[in-house]
């Protein structure tokens, strides 16, 4: 016993630190600094994706085909005009098999305001945007953290709760992505939200049921996300009011109010998804939106909860895995039953969650998606292990199901407070992965100035998505563009080419077009409008007529028509070996080659 007491006491004194750490008044304030500190690294990302885009439209450089009417409308990708879109696919900004009439238009002018105060203060200075991101992140602590507090209490599990939020990688990517500022931007204005929404019911502050709705609707103005907040707010009237059914729900009319009007004038001013594959809208697509609903909520909640992240399984094709994830995550909850059969505020907690994933089901599965399920799941995690290491902790009178709970509990606190911050620091310094790896996608080949006068041909790209951004890198990078850009096919697998004759060749790839890497390239066509034998597409110089289909409708085969001999001066050939574009030499009339790339199966 006498050996015990300095080990027990070092624990306690390590124990009281701890607790007053999360309960001290200026915790906000320490876990900003971490956030800070913690995605520094972002500050040299520079600019990735849409970022290029985004710098050519705001910055108003010529070369290219203006997609978007206004510098405050920067996430109007693509409208949907057929006329236009004719133009894009025409030059190749949108490789030949896109949907004719696409849309990708997202109304966010709240946020847009941001990236103009940038392209006019700082237009040059990629590092000064990133660091407005890590502000707005800094922002979205302090507020949770606040939130926290009020919902729990000036106690240790609000602090931990917090210290959870804002070590989540999943934020990271958000981070360090400037175009995806929105999605922080939109989370601090819901937080805010909830913050007024709970002092309006708890304290009677009137005025909250007039400023609770604004702040939704600033928040729906700043991303679509926002729609998020209204998860938390029905969980609250849920399980937090203590009205009678009748009240409950009236409290919520405010902001179905406000969550109607913006949709309606979404709608009308002409914003939405049309023909990208891996965007769905609820209201016009309901059935596809609920089988969405039901393969992707195990995902989120097990990348959010545990491990993998979503990403990862994205890219592995998680619904190929569902038997195995819809298990792990019953098995979660299987662990959590008592704690939520016991706290009235682990329940809103939990269902905040459970209802912040269902709208995220809408569009393509990614950890960056998670800034507000993570709001209930970081509050709930906490909870949970201060359920199994506080005393008593009586679940069972087994001792393996009380080891059990222990071992969960220790597996949550390495996987979120071990391997998330180093996970936050990583994936702020490499929103998409590290950069040898995503470069090798763009077109980096010099290009002189005879490329003005020639079509530059990209016969193989492994993911053409990415690809599409090479012309607005050389356009800010001053360099001399092509005539016009062709992307033949998709060579994540590998792609068989055929010569027919001195100016037409076929092109198969394995698995067909409209595949590759996490079936990105379905971006350009959904499933509603496939394409048709026979169908032919008319651009500038070239034809490509659809020979043949996949099992599941998607081109399988195509070929090319040129208006002139394929080894004519005015064309530029390219092909993707070995991690980046090299000059093909093109096959002898009737020769059949392949070509491999990323992979061969």
């Amino acid at each position: 016993m006498l050996q015990d007491q300095p080990k027990n006491s070092v624990l306690s004194r390590i124990k009281s630190h701890i607790s007053a750490g999360l309960t001290s008044r200026y915790l906000q304030v320490y876990l900003a600094i971490l956030a800070v500190l913690f995605t520094l690294p972002s500050l040299k990302v520079g600019l990735v994706l849409d970022d290029y885009w985004h710098a050519v439209y705001m910055k108003k450089l010529p070369g290219v085909i203006p997609i978007q009417d206004s510098t405050l409308d920067m996430f109007r990708f693509i409208d949907g005009d057929p006329q236009r879109i004719a133009e894009v696919i025409d030059y190749g900004f949108l490789p030949w098999w896109t949907y004719e009439k696409i849309k990708g238009a997202f109304w966010r002018p709240l946020t847009c305001m941001t990236h103009w105060l940038d392209y006019q203060l700082w237009p040059d200075t990629p590092a000064l945007m990133h660091a407005q991101n890590i502000f707005w992140f800094a922002a979205l602590i302090i507020a949770i953290t606040f939130y926290y507090r009020r919902m729990m209490g000036l106690i240790w599990l609000a602090g931990l709760a917090a210290l959870l939020y804002t070590f989540d990688d999943a934020h990271g990517m958000p981070v360090g992505f400037i175009a995806n500022r929105n999605a922080i931007i939109a989370t601090f204005w819901g937080i805010l939200t909830l913050i007024s929404h709970d002092h309006w019911r708890r304290k009677g502050w009137s005025k909250g049921a007039i400023i609770s709705p604004i702040l939704l609707a600033i928040s729906l103005l700043s991303a679509e996300a926002g729609i998020g907040t209204f998860a938390y707010l029905l969980a609250y009237a849920i399980f937090m009011e203590r009205t009678g059914w009748q009240k409950r729900l009236v409290t919520l009319v405010p902001y179905v109010i406000v969550i109607v009007i913006w949709r309606i004038v979404w709608t009308q001013l002409g914003y939405g998804m049309e023909g990208i594959g891996i965007y769905v809208d609820p209201l016009d697509q309901p059935f596809v939106f609920l089988f969405s609903v039901v393969t992707k909520v195990p995902v989120y909640l097990l990348g959010q909860l545990a491990l993998p992240p979503v990403d990862l399984l994205l890219i592995l094709n998680s619904n190929k895995y569902l038997f195995i994830i819809y298990p792990l995550v019953i098995l979660l909850f299987i662990f959590l039953f008592p704690l939520l059969r016991k706290d009235r505020l682990a329940r809103f907690w939990a269902a905040g969650m459970l209802l912040a994933t269902i709208p995220i089901c809408a569009a393509m599965s990614s950890d960056r998606m998670l800034f507000f399920v993570g709001i209930g799941a970081m509050a709930l995690l906490a909870r949970f292990l201060v359920f199994v290491f506080e005393k008593p902790f009586v679940i069972s009178q087994h001792v393996s199901i009380r080891i059990s709970y222990k071992i969960l509990a220790v597996l949550f606190i390495f996987i979120h407070l071990v391997i998330a911050p180093f996970g936050l620091m990583l994936r702020s310094a490499y929103p998409l992965g590290p950069p040898e790896y995503i470069n090798q996608f763009f077109v980096r080949t010099p290009l002189d100035d005879s490329i003005n006068q020639q079509d530059l041909i990209l016969v193989n790209p492994p993911v053409p998505l990415i690809c599409c951004y090479s012309p607005a890198i050389w356009v800010l990078q001053n360099q001399p563009i092509p005539r016009h850009f062709r992307m033949l096919s998709i060579g994540w697998y590998p792609v068989t080419l055929h010569r027919v004759d001195d100016r037409t060749i076929t092109i198969r790839p394995k698995r067909g077009f409209l595949v590759g890497m996490a079936h990105a390239d379905a971006l350009m066509r959904d499933k509603n409008h496939p394409m048709t034998v026979g169908q032919k597409i008319h651009l500038t110089g070239m034809t490509v007529e659809v020979t043949e289909l996949t099992s599941d409708q998607r081109p399988a085969e195509a070929i090319f028509r040129f208006d002139v001999p394929l080894e004519d001066k005015s064309l530029r050939w390219l092909y993707w070996h070995n991690g980046q574009f090299v000059p093909f030499t093109l096959p002898a009339i009737g020769q059949t080659i392949v070509l491999t790339t990323i992979t061969n199966d």
